[in-house]
């Protein structure tokens, strides 16, 4: 019996250990405890219980090196939004390059000023409250999460010292949300956003055959229905909201890279370079960037981390 238990064991380590090979280092945190970073800056996981969501949410939140020494002091925030697959650890593991330490290190090295950073965990959502209403995480965004932090922590609440940043999914996420909101936000960043075009992008999602195409529709039928649901989606378009949002006032950056792996799913090359041809026809002041050979997602924001953190912060 204990020979059969130890083969079993062997044999569920072995399985255990290809997967992980397979799937590289982890994507995310199960059991995340507070990072001490060598500067004196923190990362801490936090919950609290969302009325947008019905549920307890998720956030990890970075406190810079001064937030502990300075009592008195206020902070601006940015907010990032992570890509799909991922949650609010996502940005803190090797996988991705360890961001936290490198944001830290511009900041003592005065590239950056100090800010706190808050990533929500947003699941598959796209930061879209759901087309039945069961769950509304753009409200989350935007609502709850805004006042969980401004309310437990020592932040500015001024529209100059909040801005909102994303990757991928979170990079759609983020676009939207400024352009909806532009009075809450000084600015926003999106990185390989997910820019889908058209008034049903769904017939160009699923027919195709890919990997990606299949992870997409997964996702995306609870948000805006499979078909897409023609009204929620013109709602939560990026090419409509280019089109009628007054954002003139809004710093905007977006940006992807011509190695972008999603481009084998759908046409994102082309959804990028629709919404930056209608910000460009209506006159929005926008910087819009194609790094070439880029690859997509994290390894991207890593490689350009500190001149997307530079234009989050010109206002703070």
């Amino acid at each position: 019996m204990k020979k059969l238990l130890l083969i079993a064991i062997t044999c569920n380590l072995l399985v255990w250990s290809l997967a992980v090979q397979r799937g590289g280092p982890p994507r995310r945190i199960e059991n995340p405890q507070t990072i001490d970073l060598t500067g004196g800056a923190r990362v801490e996981f936090k919950s609290f219980a969302s009325p947008s969501l019905g549920k307890d949410a998720h956030y990890s939140i970075y406190f810079p090196p001064s937030y502990s020494r300075d009592q008195a002091a206020r902070f601006p925030v940015v907010y990032f939004l992570h890509g799909m697959w991922n949650d609010h650890t996502s940005w803190t593991v090797e996988r991705y390059g360890g961001i936290p330490q490198q944001i830290e290190s511009l900041m003592i090295a005065k590239k950056l000023p100090e800010f706190v950073m808050v990533q929500p965990d947003g699941e598959n959502s796209f930061y879209t409250d759901y087309l039945d209403g069961s769950m509304n995480y753009e409200a989350f965004v935007v609502e709850d999460l805004v006042n969980e932090v401004e309310e437990n922590y020592r932040v500015s609440k001024t529209r100059s010292a909040r801005s909102i940043g994303g990757v991928s999914m979170g990079a759609y996420g983020s676009l939207k949300i400024a352009l909806k909101y532009p009075d809450r936000y000084a600015a926003v960043t999106g990185i390989s956003p997910i820019v889908f075009t058209g008034e049903d992008p769904s017939k160009y999602i699923m027919g195709s055959d890919s990997r990606f195409a299949q992870y997409f529709t997964s996702a995306l039928k609870p948000v805006y229905g499979m078909p897409f649901d023609p009204a929620h989606w013109k709602e939560n378009s990026l090419e409509e909201l280019a089109r009628t949002a007054d954002c003139q006032d809004l710093k905007i950056f977006f940006a992807y890279g011509t190695a972008d792996r999603y481009n084998d799913a759908f046409p994102m090359e082309a959804g990028v370079r629709t919404f930056n041809g209608i910000l460009d026809e209506r006159g929005v002041p926008h910087e819009f960037k194609v790094y070439q050979d880029g690859p997509h997602g994290w390894r991207l924001v890593v490689d350009h981390l500190e001149e997307v953190a530079e234009f989050l912060t010109q206002t703070f």
